[in-house]
């Protein structure tokens, strides 16, 4: 688990705080963000990557540690 929250960028940090805070769904966090939906399906995959999690829930977890 990597968990290095240096290495999100503005806007992961932006789409990470939007599931943390309201359990957003993509769509959801596009509409917030003005971006489309495969924008932040890119985002949340590099941001799974980076925490290591596997899905959405597990990354909520580990984040909300952080």
């Amino acid at each position: 688990m990597n968990h290095d929250l240096a290495k999100l960028t503005p806007r992961e940090q932006q789409v990470l705080d939007l599931l943390i805070e309201r359990g957003s769904t993509n769509k959801q966090i596009a509409r917030n963000l003005h971006i489309v939906e495969s924008t932040v399906k890119l985002h949340m995959s590099s941001i799974l990557k980076k925490y290591g999690a596997k899905n959405r829930t597990q990354l909520m977890v580990f984040a909300r540690k952080d």
